[in-house]
């Protein structure tokens, strides 16, 4: 009887504290691989899932104010709202909300629908932006000391419908801390890594923080589309012409017999200098699942066109030199 007694008290305590499940609008970062619970008082797991460190998952409830218990959103499952005991990680709750709705919300973490894949040829970057004695590596490759004719990443940037352009980021104030490996091979692809860790963070802080991915997987992400990319006729097409003025409109005639339209709708041209005819960056439109195992067209299926491939550039461009002139 006292058994009894014992289970219907536990049953009653568990039933008051999810009728109390209050709203709210929060992260929280995973420290340690925890059960994530489609029941917790029950301890009900289907399918065993775990939390991942540094992985940033949206809060939606407590289970009471301040409780211990936060249920948190996992896109890669079905039943995707789960519980999670606050003590595996890190809260953040910015707000006690009558609903759960964040379509406004452009800093809430992983609900992001597209990305934009940002890619810089470095010599037009570097030569013609104000960057003398901020960037290390645009005085270097200035002044010869490097040479980069390899397209770069400038970042991946998760986006979110709602939210103004730019304006979908700082998600969470998880520091970046990158294994030496990752570093090492990120660093041909994102230069300024050979000087200084300022412009990884920033692109982290900014970005990367929205984004599922934990820090090591989402730069070693970049340098993997970037590889492709470069590898691909956009980048051979800019290592052919480099030091000549070229038909914007040709260069995208050129890349959508090469690649298909589906991949050239994708891209954007960004100019810098004067009359905006100094090639800087190519932005890509990415869906927010990135399929790396297929062709350029696969790697793009799903995302938005861009308006105009010439983006901000005039109709002819010039492919810059690296070093010193």
């Amino acid at each position: 009887m006292y058994v009894n007694k014992l289970m219907i008290g536990f049953c009653f305590i568990a039933v008051t504290l999810n009728a109390h499940a209050v709203k709210v609008d929060g992260t929280f970062t995973a420290i340690k691989s925890c059960p994530i619970y489609q029941s917790f008082t029950k301890g009900h797991n289907p399918g065993d899932i775990h939390t991942v460190p540094g992985n940033i998952y949206k809060i939606v409830e407590e289970n009471i104010t301040d409780g211990p218990w936060a249920l948190v959103l996992v896109p890669e499952i079905n039943d995707s709202r789960r519980w999670v005991a606050k003590e595996c990680g890190v809260t953040k709750i910015r707000s006690h909300t009558e609903d759960d709705s964040d379509t406004q919300s452009c800093n809430t973490p992983n609900t992001y629908d597209s990305n934009v894949l940002a890619l810089s040829w470095q010599a037009g970057f570097c030569e013609h932006s104000k960057f003398s004695d901020i960037k290390p590596e645009c005085d270097d490759l200035n002044t010869g000391h490097i040479s980069v004719t390899n397209l770069t990443i400038h970042g991946l940037w998760p986006n979110k419908s709602g939210c103004e352009s730019g304006k979908y980021g700082k998600c969470s104030n998880v520091p970046l801390d990158l294994y030496e490996d990752t570093i090492s091979k990120i660093a041909p692809w994102m230069p300024n890594w050979f000087y200084s860790s300022d412009f990884g963070n920033h692109e982290w802080s900014k970005h990367g923080t929205c984004q599922k991915l934990n820090d090591d997987d989402y730069f070693l992400l970049m340098q993997r589309l970037a590889e492709k990319f470069d590898s691909s006729r956009i980048g051979e097409y800019m290592r052919d012409n480099i030091g000549n003025y070229v038909s914007v409109d040709e260069m995208e005639s050129y890349l959508s017999t090469e690649l298909g339209k589906d991949v050239t709708s994708k891209v954007e041209l960004r100019c810098t200098g004067s009359g905006k005819k100094y090639i800087n960056e190519f932005w890509i439109n990415l869906p927010s699942e990135i399929n790396e195992s297929g062709t350029l067209a696969d790697l793009v299926s799903g995302a938005k066109d861009k308006e105009k491939f010439r983006g901000n550039c005039a109709e002819k461009i010039y492919i810059e030199i690296p070093g010193p002139k």
